[in-house]
């Protein structure tokens, strides 16, 4: 029975008391221990109690040899991170003018002392954890030939232009041996799996070295038995997926993912993969195409908006430098994996160059540090071919510009892109600006006449996957030009007359190119990335000049400006912005907002009053006119986003800008 205390209140029984839990006080047995099942007590003076109840204070756990593995191997984990920060696999990398161990390899210096190379731990603790996570992941491979055809099917459209099939099928190969080995004859789906994910963490501290002498075939033995491979074969597969339509056959096979789901899952693997290199320092070639098909892959599934691509990208451009990438390394390299390096280094410059002038940032990879050398203008069979081959396509090069003779695209398109970066404000802006857009040009015109895109260019290229690039080469060149100019308005607060006509030549291209595909009923999906990039800047700054003139109806003699074109050409733009952006799509809304924005001008501009008298031009034409003045009247759900999409900086925009440039 309770009974009460000094001050009153009620004891606790024994049992609430030692647990310093409320007790209700009932009496014989509270509610508490008879819902616990526990012996209700109340002791009436329990401070006087012996010290033989108390229980005695924890020891800490020791190790001792009869322990059993599991005790002491869960305990060697907790230091297994800090282990791996001490022990890294991967070598010293690139080391520059200005590092420590310099004074030691300078050549200049009679006593070359050397920097030893950093050799591989064969014994890494083995965590558990990550062992059952590599298996879950290698259990996908069950699934091993649907995405070999995925792949397939991928490459029967574009062939590649970076790492290409030589290097997708070595993949697959290495991959199949592994996972139909002898070792793990016999064994099911989980067995087989946990199996190998444990040797291949047991494997995976060897060091890929790389030597001059190297051959394809040592290159496929030291990339078996690699993490990163694994992820480099999912990252590909879902590629795959934004080439293949997605209502293909191959979709449609039973207990096979679909291609949305195909793609998510090959960036989490992706992601897995890259997260078993870094907790080891594992840093090669094949980590760095990894890097690069991952940022693309995120982009495409999560869109350039998204933080993940942008932070890959950052990891992507601190191992190019890590491996000495952005510099020659011809004679330390074998021929194909030094051509192979310089795709890399091209299409991850462009690549950064793309996102970081999508999203307004400076861009990570940047070229005063770069010596980026032009690879071979050879297709990837021939740069895997015997040497007699190689040689021969070697030979067939044009001597003087390097491009082969035979209108190969397939080969000149990745080495044909043009890269823009506009460095801080300075006082001589303007020159630098107009040198740029001269250099431009002249980049453009001395292309091979097959890489330039013609409205009736049917005949010479009947590929519709090259019909879309040369297209895109070509939008690429107006799109480098449209920038600098608006750049160069922005600066000086004028509008270039240049960029009007810039403006007109990728409207009337896109209508063009658009009416073609619709003639003749191919898919237009691709080029909605045009439409939104390029298409709706140029677009905004012919409906301010077109709203501009009609307000004040200026006539300028030193300016062609055929309004009616210009008005027809914007009426096809608006109503293409419903056909080619569907509503499912990520730029669904900013398509809409300018969509509204141009019908709302034209609407303007073409119920002005004819008895408008016209003003002669004062000179002041050029200054450039004020965006706030042409929302007057517009009622914009996002009035930010208007002026955004005015001003070229589509930052809303988060649909798949690198998936047209898939340099696999």
């Amino acid at each position: 029975m309770a009974t009460p205390r000094r001050n009153g209140q009620l004891s606790s029984c024994e049992p609430c008391r030692t647990s310093k839990l409320r007790c209700d006080h009932t009496s014989p047995i509270c509610g508490r221990c008879e819902r616990r099942g526990l012996h209700c007590t109340y002791h009436p003076a329990p401070l006087t109690q012996s010290l033989t109840g108390i229980r005695p204070p924890k020891k800490r756990r020791a190790i001792y040899e009869s322990d059993p593995p599991s005790n002491i191997s869960r305990l060697h984990n907790e230091n297994d991170a800090w282990t791996r920060k001490k022990a890294s696999v991967s070598a010293p990398g690139f080391w520059g003018q200005t590092s420590y161990c310099d004074a030691f390899t300078d050549t200049r210096n009679e006593f070359n002392v050397g920097v030893p190379y950093l050799a591989g731990h064969d014994n890494f603790p083995v965590d558990q954890k990550r062992i059952n996570l590599g298996a879950r992941v290698l259990t996908l491979l069950e699934d091993l030939p649907f995405y070999r055809d995925v792949v397939t099917a991928r490459f029967k459209i574009w062939k590649g232009w970076c790492l290409g099939w030589p290097v997708t099928d070595m993949i697959f190969t290495v991959v199949e041996k592994m996972w139909n080995s002898l070792e793990t004859e016999g064994m099911n789906t989980n067995q087989r799996a946990s199996f190998l994910s444990k040797r291949l963490f047991e494997m995976h501290s060897r060091p890929l070295e790389v030597h001059p002498s190297m051959t394809w075939e040592d290159f496929q033995s030291a990339a078996a038995g690699r993490w990163e491979l694994i992820g480099l074969l999912f990252t590909l597969t879902g590629l795959a997926t934004d080439w293949v339509p997605h209502g293909d056959r191959i979709f449609m096979r039973q207990d096979t993912m679909d291609a949305t789901s195909l793609a998510i899952t090959a960036t989490a693997v992706g992601d897995i993969c890259l997260q078993f290199c870094d907790s080891t320092g594992i840093v090669n070639d094949i980590v760095v195409w990894l890097l690069l098909h991952h940022v693309t892959l995120l982009a495409i599934v999560y869109g350039e908006s998204d933080f993940r691509p942008w932070r890959k990208l950052g990891d992507l451009s601190t191992t190019l430098f890590a491996l000495g990438l952005h510099q020659d390394s011809s004679a330390k390299a074998p021929f194909f994996l030094s051509e192979m390096r310089k795709r890399t280094m091209v299409a991850a410059y462009s690549m950064d160059k793309v996102l970081a002038t999508f999203l307004g940032r400076p861009p990570l990879v940047s070229w005063r540090y770069c010596d980026i050398q032009m690879p071979l203008d050879l297709s990837v069979e021939e740069i895997f071919a015997d040497p007699v081959v190689r040689n021969a396509a070697i030979a067939r090069l044009d001597e003087k510009s390097g491009w082969n003779l035979e209108s190969s695209l397939m080969k000149a398109k990745g080495s044909s892109t043009l890269i823009i970066h506009i460095s801080y404000p300075i006082q001589s802006m303007a020159d630098v600006l107009r040198e740029l857009s001269r250099e431009s040009r002249q980049l453009r015109q001395g292309l091979p006449e097959f890489l330039h895109w013609k409205p009736d260019i049917e005949g010479v290229v009947t590929s519709r996957v090259e019909y879309d690039l040369l297209f895109e080469i070509h939008i690429e060149f107006l799109h480098n030009d449209f920038l600098l100019y608006r750049t160069l308005g922005k600066r000086t607060q004028t509008q270039p007359d240049a960029i009007i006509g810039i403006a007109r030549q990728i409207l009337k291209s896109l209508v063009i190119m658009i009416c073609e595909k619709t003639r003749s009923r191919q898919p237009i999906k691709g080029i909605g990335l045009s439409v939104c990039l390029p298409g709706l800047p140029s677009a905004g700054v012919l409906c301010a000049e077109l709203l501009r003139r009609s307000r004040s109806t200026v006539t300028s003699s030193c300016l062609e400006f055929p309004r009616s074109e210009i008005i027809q050409n914007l009426t096809l733009f608006a109503s293409y912005l419903d056909t080619i952006i569907e509503t499912h799509d990520c730029n669904y809304r900013v398509a809409q907002q300018g969509q509204k924005a141009i019908r709302h001008v034209l609407d303007q501009v073409l119920s002005v009053e004819s008895s408008s008298c016209v003003v002669e031009d004062t000179g002041t034409s050029d200054r450039i006119i004020d965006d706030a003045n042409l929302l007057d009247g517009v009622d914009f759900d996002d009035h930010d986003l208007f002026l955004g999409w005015l001003d070229g900086n589509i930052q809303h925009m988060s649909d798949s800008w690198l998936a047209s440039v898939n340099f696999t």
